[in-house]
Order: C-alpha cells, then structure tokens, then sequence
C-alpha cells in the first residue's frame, strides 16, 4: 500500500497538469477557499480508491469540488476545536491569575492550583488533538463515501472503524507518507524561494498519497449498513 500510494499521482493521465494546480491551490491556501478545494479533491481521491478507482481525479467540476471540500473542511475544523477550546480555557485563567497575582509577587495556593490546571489542561488537549488527528481520516471517509456531514459525527460507527487493526495499519501508513514529505519539505526549504515553492507540489504529492491510503484503507473498515433495503414496489403489500 506504501509503495502504491507514492505513484498514485504519478501514474494518472494528467499527473503534470493535476499536480501544478494542486500546488499552486496549496500555495494560495492561507486565502481560505484554495484550501477548501483542496480538500475536495482529497475527498474525491478517498471517495474514489475506497470505490476501488485507482485513476486520479482532475481538477474539474468546480462547483461540486467546492461543496465536496466545504463538508471536509468543517468536519476537520470541528475536531481541532475541542483542544483549541481546552487551550484557550488554560490561557484565560492563567492570564486571570497574572492579573491578579498580589503586588508583592508572592505565590500563594491560588497561584500554585493555577498552575496545576494550566499543566493539566495542556496534557488533556494533548491527548484530544492526537485523538482527533486519529479519527478525522476515518470522519473525512465517511463524509466523502455517504455525501453526509453528519457521518462525520457519527462516534457510534466511527469507533467500530477506528478500533479495527486494519484502519491503525492504514493510518500509521499515511502518517508516514506525510511526515516523510514534511522531512523533505525541510530539506527544499534550505534552498532559498525556490526550495519553498518546489516543498509546497511536494507536499501536496504526500497528501495525495495519504488520502489514497485512507481510502484503500476504507474498502476493508467501512461500515456495513445495517438499514434493509427498500422492498420493490410490486414487492410490497397491498393495503
């Protein structure tokens, strides 16, 4: 799964074409809306090697590729909220304590019990922003096979996905993928304009290769659906 996910992009039809826009959304990311399309054609890579497509997508049909990264980007940003509101509960109280610290700068058991909730505070959001970057591939799946913010949110199902061998297999896989491109972005980066634009394609090449692995990863976790099918028409019973 590795060594297919490095030549996913590169064996497309239009891997030169999809990787310069791809790149060059990535570059403009901090403007918000490039970054919302690349999540919809990360979206579209998942929703198609879960459906066993191994051709890459294009960049094309805009609109719906804005819809499909809009309910991935809302979906990434909710799990990222829960350590982000832990972190900033800890920075307000210790910030109260800094105001009204006694003029003599003596530290009493108020300050020390701040102190202590700060540490804590900082450890649980630790936890809640690995937890998150674990079950958000599995969240960003569900959304991109169903089409539904919602099963994102579906904690139910997605532990049945994320506590099967297979999804840790899969994810420790991705991990890899992009922290070896983050390494060799570190390595462009020495290299002074250019370096940094040619770390932006290279990154987005390993995010394309870990959403490739996520949705291979998928086929084999997805969640069965437990709904009976809709009988036939002539099948159902006169009233």
């Amino acid at each position: 799964m590795l060594e297919a996910s490095l030549t996913y992009l590169r064996d497309g039809d239009d891997a030169v074409t999809t990787a310069v826009i791809g790149g060059l959304l990535l570059l403009a990311s901090p403007l918000i809306i490039p970054s919302v399309l690349i999540f919809g054609y990360l979206t579209r890579v998942v929703r198609r090697t879960a459906d066993g497509d191994d051709e890459p997508p294009a960049f094309e049909a805009w609109g719906a590729l804005f819809v499909d990264g809009l309910k991935a980007f809302a979906v990434a940003f909710v799990y990222s909220l829960l350590p982000l509101g832990v972190l900033a509960a800890a920075a307000f109280v210790a910030l109260g304590a800094f105001v009204v610290v006694p003029g003599d700068g003596s530290v009493g058991a108020g300050t020390v019990a701040v102190g202590l909730f700060v540490l804590v505070a900082g450890f649980v959001a630790l936890v809640l922003s690995l937890v998150g970057l674990y079950v958000t591939p599995a969240a960003l799946a569900a959304v991109a096979d169903s089409g539904k913010v919602g099963d994102g949110f579906a904690l139910g199902t997605l532990w049945g996905v994320v506590t099967k061998r297979a999804y840790a297999t899969g994810w420790i896989t991705a991990a890899v993928v992009v922290l070896a491109g983050a390494l060799a972005i570190g390595v462009l980066s020495t290299v002074p304009i250019l370096g940094t634009i040619a770390g932006v394609f290279v990154q987005f090449y390993a995010l394309v290769a870990a959403a490739a692995i996520v949705g291979w990863t998928w086929t084999d976790v997805r969640p069965v659906a437990t709904e009976p099918p809709e009988p036939d028409p002539a099948e159902r019973p006169a009233v």
